[in-house]
């Protein structure tokens, strides 16, 4: 299993989608040095910021790699199905990963001398943003794979879906401090509880095959966070 993966990887490069990302990747690159042109550099709060915009733009856009355009003309090859969407699920997740850190590495150059930046905080919250957007478009992606682009529209979705959540969460709760907030070390902790919500939906979508109550389950996981927009999404999202 592990040499046919390692023979997949080279395709799938070629054959996923990777533009929406990129596109994404230099709208952030473009606001964080416009942001620092401005001011004249980028102080530690306005940091927090940027990465936590670029995080939820990276995540938003994963989920277009996720999109298998021959996903029924694949379905008697002798690869299952389970392997070919975890590969595209890892290098999504890599990529998006990958240009969030780069769009740090570049906050970082723009902070005046001394300034404290949390790296591996913020790399928490965008790794469980990259994994909303991915779960989200893996779900729409499983129930309606037909509908190609569109369904990985859904990432973007779970990504709103998160943000509008949270941002009512009490100050206990409260998951967007910034660096000098008492709150900080808390809000991580619970970030750190709340990554394996993605993942499971993740293992749920990409398994095969999905039975009926795993279907219940993802539908589930999408109403809980798109909220509103997954109440208007559910004609095309689900059977």
């Amino acid at each position: 299993m592990i040499r046919t993966a390692l023979i997949l990887v080279r395709p799938l490069l070629r054959a996923v989608d990777w533009a929406p990302l990129a596109w994404t990747w230099l709208a952030s690159a473009a606001v964080i040095v416009a942001a620092a042109l401005t001011r004249g550099a980028v102080v530690s709060c306005d940091a927090v910021v940027l990465s936590r915009l670029s995080a939820g733009a990276m995540g938003a856009t994963a989920g277009f790699a996720l999109v298998d355009p021959l996903a029924y003309g694949t379905l008697a090859t002798p690869v299952p199905r389970w392997l070919r969407m975890w590969l595209r699920t890892a290098l999504a997740a890599g990529a998006a990963l990958a240009a969030w850190g780069t769009t740090l590495a570049l906050i970082v150059v723009f902070l005046p001398q001394g300034s404290p930046l949390l790296a591996g905080d913020l790399a928490l919250e965008a790794a469980a943003c990259v994994l909303t957007g991915l779960s989200g478009a893996a779900v729409a992606v499983r129930l309606r794979p037909r509908h190609g682009r569109s369904a990985a529209l859904a990432g973007a979705a779970a990504q709103f879906g998160l943000l509008t959540v949270t941002l009512f969460l009490t100050a206990e709760l409260w998951l967007w401090p910034l660096q000098d907030d008492p709150q900080w070390p808390v809000a991580h902790r619970l970030w750190l509880f709340l990554l394996p919500l993605p993942v499971a939906c993740l293992l749920l979508a990409n398994a095969n095959p999905v039975g009926r109550w795993s279907h219940r389950v993802m539908a589930f996981f999408v109403g809980f966070f798109l909220g509103g927009p997954y109440a208007r999404m559910k004609s095309s999202l689900l059977p």
